[in-house]
């Protein structure tokens, strides 16, 4: 395969966590039916609270991003259940000046890492996040290497902190 052509993915909707939460949302929606069928009318009134925020959550839930970089160019899909993409955004790696991991302080502790694509200014693209642990560091660590080799940039390496 041509080096050109290599693409690196990252996806949401395939993790197990994505497929998890599917599920509790229609768990969610069978526990709160007693609500709507009450012959109360104030159930009514929470029953229409509960599906309004169950359907919230749905619409965050049902258009997953991904994020890819190939042929110099970073292409940012929201996809209807992570199958079909919806809308497409491209930037050009052009854009962007390095690969950096990034957290944010926490007063318990770190609790993500983020695989970013900066500028020389303030902007940052995150391609990926992982929890704060040792294992999702190393992951992130090795998905930081391959994006900056993907996308001809330097990687920062920044020590990151992790969670006992």
């Amino acid at each position: 395969m041509d080096a050109g052509r290599l693409m690196l993915t990252h996806r949401n909707a395939s993790k197990p966590a994505w497929l998890v939460f599917g599920v509790v949302l229609i768990a969610a929606a069978f526990w709160g039916w007693p609500l709507i069928d009450s012959p109360r009318f104030e159930n009514h009134f929470f029953g229409l609270f509960w599906y309004s925020m169950l359907l919230l959550a749905a619409g965050f839930w049902a258009f997953p991003a991904e994020q890819r970089v190939h042929d110099g160019v970073l292409e940012r899909r929201i996809c209807l259940l992570g199958l079909i993409p919806v809308r497409t955004r491209h930037i050009p790696l052009s854009a962007f000046t390095r690969v950096v991991l990034d957290q944010e302080p926490n007063i318990i502790g770190p609790d993500s890492v983020w695989v970013c694509l900066a500028d020389n200014g303030d902007a940052r693209f995150v391609f990926s996040h992982y929890r704060a642990t040792r294992s999702g560091v190393a992951k992130a660590v090795q998905e930081a290497h391959r994006l900056a080799a993907q996308a001809s940039l330097p990687f920062v390496e920044q020590t990151a902190q992790t969670d006992a």
